[in-house]
């Protein structure tokens, strides 16, 4: 927990020193989620499954239709209803579920030229760090998530886009950097968004590696969504200028966690000093 002056940004730019730590990790991507999530539709009703989309098909939708006498994966064409009695459906075999993508969500993968284009920034961030998978900027991972503000997405985001960061080119907005679906015109996405305010998560994701709570009222949201949360770590940022009945809040909440966590009281070495009137609490399990 770390415990801010003021009202910030510190959220947006710790969840964008995740996204940078993961840009090392070679296997920091969603593939073999992707293709579960995806056979797992053939389980569903076929009227219940999810719309797909195929990059090489951009013109249709589709459904995950199954596998074939050989193991091959098929999708089938979705009709309009204009055009259910001029065409039958076609069934494309073979297909590279890595192409495949539910609609409303990013690609799994895209083709080079198409990658996340803040390659310089992301490797400049910090020094003595890894070196970045250029892979890592064309694949989509959700291990990654920022729970937004109560207050709504609106404001979380407005608050981001103040920050701008640049590394020999022009500045780009936090928010953007941050590579939320909805926020930017990027195919892929580096970070889910938790939208505190309705409960609900922009995608589905494999088991979450990290969440970083935006605000008070954030990290409770958080604390409560044990089947979403349950078992990752979470690093919440609260400005302690609150009313004093929040912050007890907070104090209560953790308080409950003492049979099962205990306080860090010495510090990682691999964690810089702590600014100025910025405070770091940790907690670990027993």
């Amino acid at each position: 927990m770390i415990s801010m002056p003021c009202d910030s940004a510190g959220s947006g730019l710790i969840a964008l020193g995740a996204i940078r730590k993961y840009l090392e990790d070679s296997g920091a991507n969603d593939i073999e989620f992707h293709r579960k999530r995806i056979r797992d539709e053939e389980k569903k009703k076929l009227k219940d499954r999810r719309i797909l989309l195929y990059t090489n098909c951009s013109k249709y939708k589709f459904r995950y239709h199954s596998n074939d006498d050989d193991g091959r994966d098929q999708i089938e064409q979705i009709l309009r209803a204009s055009k259910k009695s001029q065409q039958n459906p076609f069934i494309i075999n073979d297909v590279d579920l890595k192409a495949v993508y539910f609609e409303g969500e990013p690609c799994l993968m895209i083709d080079n030229g198409n990658e996340l284009p803040y390659g310089d920034i992301y490797r400049n961030l910090l020094d003595k760090c890894g070196e970045v998978y250029d892979s890592n900027l064309k694949t989509t991972y959700s291990g990654v998530c920022l729970a937004g503000r109560t207050m709504g997405e609106n404001t979380t985001r407005d608050i981001l886009s103040r920050i701008r960061l640049h590394s020999g080119s022009e500045p780009v907005q936090l928010d953007i950097l941050l590579s939320v679906h909805d926020w930017s015109c990027e195919k892929i996405s580096r970070l889910l968004f938790f939208n505190s305010r309705t409960k609900k998560i922009d995608r589905q994701s494999a088991p979450l590696r990290l969440v970083v709570a935006d605000g008070d009222a954030a990290f409770l949201k958080v604390y409560d969504n044990i089947d979403l949360f349950g078992e990752c770590d979470i690093i919440a940022v609260i400005d302690r200028t609150l009313e004093r009945d929040r912050l007890d809040k907070i104090v209560e909440t953790i308080n409950k966690l003492a049979q099962w966590y205990l306080p860090e009281n010495v510090l990682p070495e691999n964690i810089p000093p702590i600014p100025k009137g910025i405070s770091l609490a940790i907690w670990k399990k027993r």
